[in-house]
């Protein structure tokens, strides 16, 4: 169906950062965190962020290889562009202390506990008196600390000082920034000509003003780089001086330019300076990249050209005059190491020097040393270090590296030294006292320009240098393309991105997932065929296993973990290793146990003593392990089932063989119903007792629960898993109890369809004595879709476990931490058979476990913490420019740039990311090359439909002809292209990994003009852009050509093509976005195809991408850092003659393409799980559950609008689908939407329960009322959370999603408050209207990055927002009314509660909405819950559903 949305102007949209840049320009280092540990803060600017990291340091010895972690702690949007940034440690005026400890009471306790917070002129007395310097296009100067608050922490802006006109304009100051030694004076440069100084004085902290005055001086040139030097000790800080690297256009030359300042007289009168100047480098046509201070020298510096290093020292400046000038000594330079030519012809002396793109020094040492280390870093791969000496002067290279490229940014960050005596002495040296030497270990931070980052640890030895990678930064920049995998089935959803260049080129993998550490492949099959894995550990106290049991269809396997790893100790072990087992594990200490079809097997491996029980005429199906010697296992006899408790009763693993004969006594028979398909036992422990249970799943469906007490079996419950109107089975295949730290636990029944429905486990005491209740023990039913082989549940033997391992057609994990959560677990290859097994060389909190992969490759992993976006490199060795999702094959079609001259050769790649490997280009399958200088713009999957066949798949590349003008080459612009169609050949085999591909030539048309852009159309057409001609391409079978049909001319090139039915969008760099509509003329014989062109919008945008929504509206990206949104309605006075803006809003990054998620029905993809009715059956002690039901009692989910709740926590969002519609609404309206209830604005639906009958502590239910048009609702799908992604060129992306006009009107009503309040205000002083306006004016948008600082307020804080903003309390009760959440239950106001207990408890006690509130006091809170609560669930949104 053609894909629709409401003919209205009212667009409402949702912005929020998903993923903040990635590139790193600035860095510095201080200490602003609390930990236990060692360690070192490390702030990098990010363009429009600031990020925080935490470098963690082990203590190591000088043998021991360098040990740390790099963790990311907070990630803040300034609204702004970042230029600099530079910390400073500050000396502050000593004051009284005033005030109280911050305890108390009610709302005065509040206000004395927000002095601990900083805000704009306030620093608490225990915050950091480290600071941050920054600049930004708001031309202030800008002085930010960092504050932590629990697990939280935001910057706070201390005070700005305006020092430039607000923009990124070259001749405004602000480009760079130095900071004096002495913490008395900030330089701060314009990119040409203007550098200002700040004077600092000290302040006070409770009154923050550091700056006495500022004064200005001229440069004549462009500014390159500027540096502090480091003072001569003897100067006592009465001087600094300045170093400024400078180019002058009229002398085309490099200058240092020293500016040397008397601090004395700083603060109380006129500046004085002295200045030197001097020419630097020899070879004019040479560029002067870097200057840098040594810490260990003073008045010194290195300058860096394009081939040598050289040394200059300034001469003392004390000695001066006033009036006089100081003068540079330029000592002997060292020629920078040349790269080794490539290629056969290698030559004398060939070869180039390589780039230096960044420089680091040491701080300075403790020691007394004549020596000062320089660390450099080339945007090609390679890494020095240069040792310079001081007296004599003299300098010397040391490789480190040549094969990290190094960007913008390198810091030293730390480093660790020590004296250590050498090994080796010289003749003349005491033998008795050698002379120690100082050994350093550097830890260096380094940013990548076209690729990844990191921490390196630089270690010195007595003859060599070890250089050990510390921890990785992704750097995702530059993003010129991406695309989204949506499969059906949920945890599948991946963005593919365009990322890097040159060498550094690769796709990046990004998904939601917990992260798998794996051994590899064992490179053997010898565990072919594998049908179960059991993890055993010798005794119980043992924290690793010891053995692996390992059955086959007809064979068992035991092996042994040792040093070595596992060895095969099958023949010795005392097991059966002729038949498959069922099951196995520790009996108790020193005993193994073996379960097999005909018996049970008891065994030490240590002794070899074995013991038997034969099943005699009965088959063993299913076995269990209860307690140390106890069993619990199904027999069949004849279609009879049953349950049987077994007790070996013989010798311990330590005594003879001969001893005692063995002795199993079977202590409880229970003849079941129906046959059982899954057995679990687990334990309970009490006040002083244990208790333990076992569920068993049956084929009735059902799930039956015995309480094991003594020698006997009660039956506690039983629970009907029959569905109505479900297509698949509901069979149990598996059961898991889960106990979070509150001792609450959840049933997990795995299905054999692939899916979970979990339940609430309320067990009471009267159940435990044997006696049976008709209260329900298990309620709160969820189902999670999670894929299509049959759930498998693997965890550990512990007494109690918070998470279990899920195997189905691909992995997960469900947790019950504090809230039940289930998550994908990263593993591509498909699993079979897999089990706990716990080794000391593998060290995870999650876990570690051993899988069967692929049916035969034995490989041990162990599991990560979550990650939100997991980023995983497919190396590609060349710059990615598009990249294409051909979701029919799982290939991923990028077109790639390599090196060439005079132009770049284009490759076009098939990869498959299911081979994906960071270390060989496997995923690379197929390769296609174009021709010498030509450029792929577009891409684009035409599908051909074949009677009785599936879709012919063809790939359409546009590209650009670079070609020769004359004796002169055009790298400019391209001038020709070529529409290439190519098609995909495959082998048959039937193993993927193994399949090849090819790339197969169908069509070549060569064009006038470049093809910007390609759409695939309705009927086996194509739309191209040809230059600024929109060209109709049909597909002509019989000629098996393609032929033009119609066209249209616009004036300037088309970049962009995107449809919807028979609308045609179109983008340009100069005439923003146009509508057309393709038309079929019908004349009497013939028929006549034209492109019509419909409207433009009216100003001018530089388009980068438009998508088509709908066939009135479309949203694009424009290359000035905008999003907007543009359309008409046939209904709307104002569209008459144009399209008009239905929003926009400024990202501050340059957004390069953009895309729409599918829309999905919400129960089918959702990790919060389907709600399931709970009805009573005519016993009471059984329990039917269907689909999409509205409950009729207590324990029903709020699955229908009438039952929303506001729950306690954001991951208990049951009534999620409901809020789609409440809260977000699609983008497209298809026929998910067109099938989803209709809501009416004023709902009729009167009390639907007490707080008592909808209470969540599994109290006796009660029946609530529902409405009798709700109970004749038929269960209907509803849509996803549909977002709309744009990713950036600077490594980020963001989502927009369409609000809900009433949330709408809240949102922005709260964000006209938030943006005059301190604490929320842009952290770099931009005013946030103007930002959000800056490419053109912000429209019908709210900024998720703004509203997230609402959820950070205290709750007086909160309060008070809510109270000053006019009108936003009525506009909460309005929506509350209209969507009928009135009447449930009553409302406890939190004003009055401790200010200690108010971030505890941010909701009402039981989350519930009042229906009358008793005051204006709890109707501000109930606002500020409700806005609360909507603020969390946005934010939880993410770019898949």
């Amino acid at each position: 169906m053609q894909a629709t949305m409401d003919h209205d102007s009212s667009i409402r949209v949702f912005a929020k950062h998903l993923l903040a840049p990635s590139i790193i320009q600035q860095a510095c280092i201080g200490h602003w965190t609390q930990s236990q540990h060692k360690h070192i803060d490390v702030v990098l600017g990010k363009g429009t962020y600031l990020a925080l990291h935490r470098l963690n340091i082990e203590d190591t010895d000088h043998d021991t290889q360098p040990a740390g972690s790099l963790e990311l702690v907070h990630e803040q949007p300034v609204f702004g562009t970042i230029k600099d940034i530079q910390s400073l440690a500050f000396r502050f005026e000593e004051e009284e202390e005033k005030g109280h400890s911050g305890k108390g009471k009610g709302k005065e306790g509040e206000e004395r506990a927000i002095s601990d917070v900083p805000r704009l002129g306030y620093l608490p007395k225990d915050a950091s008196p480290t600071v941050l310097v920054v600049t930004s296009d708001s031309g202030l100067l800008s002085f930010v600390t960092f504050h932590s608050q629990g697990e939280r922490g935001y910057f706070h802006i201390l005070k700005e000082v305006e020092i430039a006109e607000p923009g990124l304009d070259y001749a405004q100051v602000g480009a760079k920034l130095a900071i004096d030694p002495s913490s008395q004076l900030i330089a701060v440069s314009a990119l040409q000509n203007h550098i200002k100084l700040v004077v600092l004085r000290r302040t006070p902290r409770s009154r923050f003003d550091p700056v006495e005055k500022i004064s200005k001086i001229d440069v004549n040139g462009t500014i390159i780089d500027m540096e502090f030097l480091t003072p001569d000790p003897a100067d006592k800080d009465e001087n600094a001086m300045l170093a400024v690297l400078f180019h002058n256009k009229e002398t085309s030359a490099y200058h240092l330019a020293t500016f040397c300042i008397d601090l004395k007289t700083i603060l109380t009168g006129p500046l004085s300076v002295k200045v030197g100047t001097s020419q630097l480098g020899t070879n004019p046509l040479g560029s002067v990249l870097h200057i840098k201070a040594l810490p260990n020298f003073p008045y010194s510096l290195v300058y860096i050209d394009e081939e040598k290093i050289t040394l200059v020292t300034v001469e003392n400046s004390s000695s001066l005059s006033t009036k006089g000038r100081t003068t540079h000594a330029h000592h002997t330079s060292l020629s920078l190491l040349k790269r080794e030519p490539e290629g056969d012809d290698i030559t004398p002396g060939s070869g180039s020097y390589p780039l230096i793109s960044a420089c680091a020094t040491p701080p300075p040492s403790p020691y007394p040393t004549h020596s000062q280390a320089l660390y450099m870093g080339s945007d090609t791969g390679e890494l020095y270090r240069v040792n310079i000496n001081y007296a004599p002067y003299s300098m010397n290279f040391e490789m480190i590296s040549g094969e990290r490229p190094v960007g913008k940014v390198m810091h030293v960050v730390a480093r660790r030294q020590i004296a250590a005596l050498p090994q080796e002495h010289d003749d003349d040296q005491d033998m008795d006292h050698p002379e120690e030497i100082i050994l350093n270990t550097d830890f260096l931070i380094y940013s990548g320009e076209q690729g990844d980052g990191g921490v390196l640890a630089i270690k010195e030895e007595e003859t060599q240098i070890d250089l050990f990678a510390i921890a990785h930064l992704q750097n995702c920049a530059p993003t010129l393309d991406f695309c989204m995998r949506e499969p059906s089935m949920p945890g599948r959803d991946t963005l593919y991105v365009c990322t890097g260049m040159k060498t550094q080129g690769a796709i990046r993998k990004i998904r939601s997932g917990i992260s798998v550490e794996s051994s590899g492949s064992s490179g053997n099959q010898f565990f072919a065929g594998a049908t179960g894995l059991w993890g055993i550990k010798a005794q119980a106290t043992e924290e690793v296993d010891t053995f692996l049991v390992v059955s086959f269809i007809q064979s068992t396997k035991v092996m042994q973990s040792g040093e070595d790893g596992l060895e095969d100790v099958s023949a010795s072990c005392g097991l059966d290793l002729n038949v498959a087992t069922i099951a196995a594990g520790r009996l108790n200490d020193g005993m193994l146990f073996q379960v097999h079809r005909a018996g049970i097997v008891v065994a030490s491996p240590s002794t070899g003593t074995r013991y038997e029980m034969a099943s005699n005429d009965a088959i063993f199906t299913l076995a269990h392990w209860v307690k140390d010697s106890t069993l619990i296992l199904a027999q069949n006899i004849g279609g009879v089932s049953s349950l049987l408790l077994v007790e070996f009763k013989g010798p311990s693993a330590q005594m003879e063989e001969h001893a005692l004969a063995p002795e199993f006594q079977v202590l409880a028979r229970r003849t079941l119903d129906a046959e059982p398909t899954t057995l679990h036992c687990w334990q309970e422990v009490g006040s002083g007792s244990s208790s333990y249970y076992c569920s068993v799943g049956t084929l009735e469906p059902s799930v039956l629960f015995f309480h094991i007490l003594g020698n006997t079996l009660h039956d506690v419950y039983s629970e009907s898993l029959a569905q109505a109107g479900r297509e698949s089975a509901t069979i149990p295949h598996s059961i898991c109890v889960l106990q979070n730290p509150e001792h609450h636990r959840k049933v997990l029944v795995g299905l054999r369809d692939g899916n979970i429905i979990s339940y609430d486990w309320t067990l009471t005491s009267d159940a435990i004595s044997g006696s049976i209740r008709s209260a329900r023990k298990m309620a709160n039913p969820r189902l999670f879709k999670l894929g299509v082989m049959p759930v498998k549940f693997i965890h550990s033997c512990q007494e109690s476990i918070s998470r279990a391992l899920v195997v189905s057609d691909r992995l997960w994990q469900a947790s019950y931490v504090r809230d039940f959560e289930v998550h994908p677990v990263l593993f591509d290859s498909e699993v079979s058979q897999a089990c706990s097994f716990q080794t000391s060389e593998i060290e995870s909190s999650q876990g570690s476990f051993v899988f069967i992969v692929d049916h035969h490759d034995m490989q041990l992993a162990s599991l990560d913490k979550m990650e939100k976006y997991n980023c995983q490199s497919l190396p590609l060795g060349q710059t990615p420019r598009r990249i294409l999702d051909i979701s029919s094959k799982r290939l991923l079609f990028v077109a790639c740039v390599g090196d060439g001259f005079p132009f770049a050769e284009s490759t076009l790649k098939l990869v498959d990311p299911s081979r994906a490997s960071n270390d060989s280009p496997d995923h690379v399958v197929a390769e296609f090359r174009l021709k010498s200088g030509e450029a792929v713009y577009s891409l684009a999957e035409w599908k051909i439909p074949r009677p009785g066949k599936s879709d012919a798949v063809y790939i359409c590349v546009g590209t650009g002809q670079f070609s020769p003008t004359g004796s002169e080459l055009s790298a400019a612009a391209p001038r020709t292209g070529r529409l290439v169609v190519l098609s995909i050949k495959q082998s048959k085999k039937q193993d993927r990994k193994n399949r090849k591909f090819e790339l197969d030539l169908r069509w070549a048309m060569t064009m006038s003009a470049p093809v910007f852009a390609i759409s695939p159309f309705m009927d086996m057409k194509l739309l191209i852009s040809n230059g600024p001609m929109l060209k109709l391409l049909v597909l002509d079978l019989e000629k098996k050509t393609l032929v033009e049909r119609a066209a249209y001319r616009e004036r300037w090139p088309i970049f962009q093509i995107s449809t919807q039915g028979s609308m045609i969008c179109t983008g340009s760099r100069r005439e923003s976005i146009s509508f057309y509509e393709h038309r079929v003329i019908q004349n009497s014989d013939t028929h006549v195809e034209k492109i019509v062109f419909l409207k433009s919008a009216p100003s001018a945008r530089m388009v980068s991408d438009c998508l088509a929504v709908s066939p009135e509206f479309a949203v694009g990206a424009d290359l000035s850092g905008g999003v907007f949104g543009v359309g008409y309605s046939k209904d709307d006075s104002n569209c008459q003659h144009s399209l008009v803006d239905r929003f926009s809003f400024h990202v501050g990054e340059v957004a390069h393409k953009i895309r729409l998620a599918r829309t999905w029905p919400a129960e089918e993809r959702s990790f919060a799980g389907i709600a399931l009715s709970q009805q009573a059956d005519e016993n009471g002690g059984g329990f039917n559950m269907s689909q999409g039901t509205h409950a009729t009692t207590a324990t029903a989910l709020v699955s229908s609008p009438s039952s929303l709740l506001l729950l306690s926590s954001s991951s208990q969002l049951s009534g999620m689908s409901a809020l789609n519609l409440w809260i977000v609404r699609p983008w497209v309206s298809s026929d998910i939407l067109a099938a989803a209830p209709n809501f009416k604005k004023k709902s009729t639906i009167e009390d639907v329960g007490t707080a008592a009958a909808m209470e969540i502590d599994h109290k006796p239910s009660t029946t609530i009322p529902t409405h009798p048009e709700l109970s004749q609702q038929q269960p209907r799908p509803l849509p996803s959370t549909q977002a709309l992604v744009a990713s950036t060129v600077t490594g980020g992306l963001i989502g927009f999603w369409r609000l809900d006009q009433d949330i709408f009107q809240i949102l922005s009503t709260l964000q006209e408050s938030l943006q005059r309040l301190d604490d929320c205000r842009p952290v770099l002083g931009n005013q946030h209207s103007r930002y959000r306006s800056l490419s053109s004016p912000a429209h019908a948008t709210v900024d998720g990055d703004l509203l997230v600082r609402f959820l950070a307020l205290s709750h007086g804080q909160q309060v008070e927002t809510v109270e000053r903003s006019v009108g936003l309390v009525r506009l909460v009760d309005e929506w509350i009314e209209s969507r009928g959440l009135c009447g449930l239950g009553e409302f406890s106001c939190l004003w009055k509660h401790d200010h200690e207990q108010q971030d505890k408890q941010r909701r009402p006690t039981h989350g519930f909405l009042a229906n009358v509130s008793k005051t204006k006091e709890e109707d501000v809170c109930r606002s500020v819950h409700v806005i609360t609560f909507i603020l969390e669930f946005l934010q939880m949104l993410d770019w898949h559903q």
